[in-house]
């Protein structure tokens, strides 16, 4: 196994002594021996988001341990580091940031060599599934919707922004739309209460939309 599902409620850091979380999340304490061993208190959570078009697949770091290399478009694991003064790399960017305890962070590296750090937003409902969403390219008119473009579930969100939305668990397929056209399929996820996903959309150089669906989850890297 190389990664651990990691649930999504309101409970973040207040059950992280006793509990695994990503996204403000807490386990279930009946889940002993599912899961490996619990971050230190204070802990924070850092992922990343390959953003450069044509790149080949760049290597990223936390406080100079690097992890498994990420392709364009894709949305990495988190990985666990000590709150305070944080050194991220991806490729050759650098940058630090100040890490609050508990913390969720996404390290997006753009187009033009630089990394954006983004704090995800905590899920507010153990009852829903939480759903982050970030439109990485440069168009105004980015929504996701049901795979048959009937229902909207979140946006339209304007280029370079993020949104979160709460939904009520179900088994689903999304896409994600350009105005009303078809930009980029999405891998199926079934929608569990409690859990937090996030959707981004990249535009490689052809104009052409690369989706990336994700569970969170915490890397054994």
């Amino acid at each position: 196994m190389t990664t651990k599902s990691i649930f999504s409620t309101v409970f973040l850091f207040c059950a992280a002594v006793m509990a695994l979380g990503a996204f403000s999340p807490a386990m279930a304490e009946g889940d002993e021996g599912l899961y490996d061993a619990v971050p230190p208190e204070g802990s924070v959570f850092i992922r990343f988001i390959n953003d450069k078009p044509g790149s080949s697949e760049l290597v990223p770091s936390v406080n100079g341990r690097e992890r498994d290399g990420a392709k364009f478009g894709l949305i990495k694991p988190y990985s666990v580091a000590g709150n305070g003064n944080v050194d991220v790399g991806f490729g050759d960017a650098k940058t630090s940031f100040d890490a609050a305890p508990g913390g969720h962070y996404t390290v997006i590296l753009q187009k033009d060599d630089t990394l954006r750090i983004e704090k995800d937003p905590e899920a507010a409902d153990p009852l829903k599934s939480q759903i982050i969403f970030y439109n990485l390219t440069g168009r105004d008119d980015i929504t996701v919707r049901t795979a048959d473009g009937k229902i909207t579930v979140i946006g339209p969100v304007k280029a370079g922004e993020l949104q979160e939305r709460a939904v009520n668990p179900i088994k689903v397929s999304f896409a994600v739309f350009s105005g009303d056209e078809k930009f980029a399929d999405l891998e199926d996820w079934p929608l569990e209460r409690g859990q937090s996903y996030t959707i981004s959309i990249v535009e490689g150089d052809d104009g052409k939309g690369v989706g990336s669906y994700v569970r969170a989850r915490l890397s054994e890297e």
